[in-house]
């Protein structure tokens, strides 16, 4: 996707933009734009930490242009702070503007359902909308549009913010390490027949709208993530970021709490008010992380479906003493999930009166503990975690299943429409003795045979089994007197009796023969046998 070595947060992200185009030939399920609006939110509060970061890093070079011994160095370097800080703000505001544009093109966001939704990023009204931002966007055909000028907006702007290094120590070497390993660009890839694909038109244009809102929501914080690092290099050069605090805390920046089955999860572990010499040694979950410019790199695959939790100690001075010590950070949960159907019959289409039916019934970026099906003309019992038992009665015709999950605020939410179950009884078996069918056989074969069974023709449901409980045998020989014998079980004894003195021709009837398994006990039809 981008020539050169590709630092592994930028390779997550062109792994996230094949993963959407990916997606987008298949039809837009509720749960993928679920989740293009769970990266919305999780880009946000990343966002939000970053804003936070960087005013405590403007506060120190606020606190070194007060102190005397520094105000005459500090003075041209907080300029330049406050330079690259209005360069971000502009930025984001303009990018502000293309979300509002867009979310109006689209249909704006849904309603709030309570007063608690109030203030949060809701759900777009048509997540899946692909027509109203793509004409916005200009991306139908080779002319100049929104989207290009949106391209040039973010080249230019990473621009406009490297230039404000220059005069820094090691200028040239330090910009062009900024350039290569920032994350705020965007980059051009070629598809399978070497076409080059271009973000705006290929990716933007593309994409649902839901999709489109995490991505410029994410490229807003790419931009506040690059001004992170300019003003902590700028800082560099006036000590400004050594803390006038008596206290510190561990910050965990995390890319995103939702992750797909397959991908990485990744963190940005660092120490608030800090230089890039302050943080060396960096424990996540008790193991050293590398730690590059004060800042710790975790990186953990998410597999299958579940959270997970981890906890960050960062060694420090202490103010008090000057001695080291560990400053914690408040842990952090994320999840991982599998993209897919979270409903599914595990024996097959079809549920059967008088069978546990065994289902899987999962919900992509939630726990099994907080997925709650219910069902309509269908009973359901759990049978471990994301395991279910179904079963129905008798004269149901279909049964459906809906899914609700617990959110984080501990409100429940339904997951996608109700899905429609057909509802079948087990088919009749068919009687055979022993491993004889109906027809005609020696004497001998017939006299071998020592049980009557009960038997499911192509009935591929496992552990299902019907057991003859009595039945009638009629001897009919070509000469002398018929005779008959009722037998209670399955024993083929009285059958063999008859058997040993059977001549050519005679005959064998079974009738009456009842059965008993799933749904109770079923008459079974007759079966013949001829005596060669």
């Amino acid at each position: 996707m981008a020539s050169g070595k590709l630092s592994p947060r930028q390779k997550m992200i062109n792994m996230m933009y094949l993963v959407l185009i990916a997606l987008l030939a298949l039809n837009i399920s509720n749960e993928i734009l679920k989740a293009f609006h769970l990266m919305e939110v999780s880009f946000n509060k990343a966002n939000e930490s970053l804003t936070a970061k960087n005013k405590a890093l403007m506060d120190a070079f606020q606190a070194a242009a007060d102190d005397p011994a520094k105000a005459v160095r500090a003075k041209k370097w907080a300029e330049k702070a406050k330079e690259v800080q209005k360069i971000s703000d502009d930025f984001c505001k303009e990018i502000g503007k293309y979300k509002a544009d867009i979310e109006k093109a689209a249909g704006g966001r849904k309603e709030p359902e309570s007063p608690a939704d109030k203030g949060k990023v809701l759900e777009m009204s048509k997540g899946d909308d692909m027509e109203g931002h793509k004409h916005y966007l200009g991306t139908d055909d080779a002319k100049p549009g929104k989207g290009d000028d949106l391209r040039k907006l973010i080249d230019n702007t990473r621009a406009k913010m490297l230039k404000v290094l220059e005069g820094v120590k090691d200028e040239k070497a330090v910009i062009a390490a900024f350039e290569k390993n920032t994350a705020f660009r965007v980059e051009d890839f070629k598809d399978e027949n070497g076409a080059t694909k271009t973000w705006q038109r290929d990716v933007l244009g593309h994409s649902p709208v839901a999709g489109v809102m995490a991505m410029l929501t994410k490229v807003q914080g790419d931009c506040k993530s690059l001004e992170t690092d300019i003003l902590t290099k700028l800082s560099e050069n006036i000590d400004a970021t050594v803390a006038k605090f008596d206290k510190t805390a561990a910050l965990i920046i995390a890319e995103s709490t939702n992750v797909m089955s397959g991908s990485q999860f990744k963190a940005k572990v660092a120490l608030m008010a800090y230089n890039s010499t302050a943080a060396t040694n960096i424990l996540v979950n008790g193991v050293k992380v590398p730690v590059v410019d004060g800042i710790g790199e975790y990186t953990a695959t998410a597999s299958g479906v579940g959270s997970h939790k981890i906890e960050a100690k960062i060694e420090t001075i202490d103010p008090n003493t000057g001695g080291p010590t560990f400053v914690s950070a408040a842990p952090v949960e994320w999840t991982s999930f599998v993209a897919g159907a979270t409903i599914s019959a595990d024996a097959m289409n079809v549920l059967y009166v008088g069978l546990d039916n065994p289902m899987s019934i999962s919900v992509p970026g939630v726990t099994p503990a907080n997925v709650f099906p219910s069902g309509s003309g269908i009973a359901l019992k759990p049978n471990g975690a994301g395991k279910w038992i179904a079963t129905v009665s008798a004269g149901t015709k279909t049964g459906t299943i809906t899914v609700n999950a617990k959110m984080p605020d501990g409100t429940q939410k339904r997951m996608g429409d109700p899905m429609t179950f057909r509802v079948k009884s087990v088919p009749k078996p068919v009687a055979q003795l022993g491993s004889l069918t109906s027809g005609t056989y020696q004497k001998g074969e017939i006299a071998l045979q020592n049980t009557l069974y009960a038997y499911l023709e192509n009935f591929v449901f496992e552990g299902v089994k019907f057991t003859v409980t009595k039945y009638r045998v009629i001897f009919m020989p070509k000469k002398g007197y018929m005779e008959e014998a009722a037998v209670s079980g399955n024993s083929a004894a009285a059958i063999k009796s008859f058997a040993n003195k059977a001549k050519t021709g005679d005959l064998i009837v079974i009738d009456g023969i009842r059965a008993v398994g799933p749904g109770g006990e079923k008459p079974l039809n007759p079966i013949t046998y001829t005596f060669k």
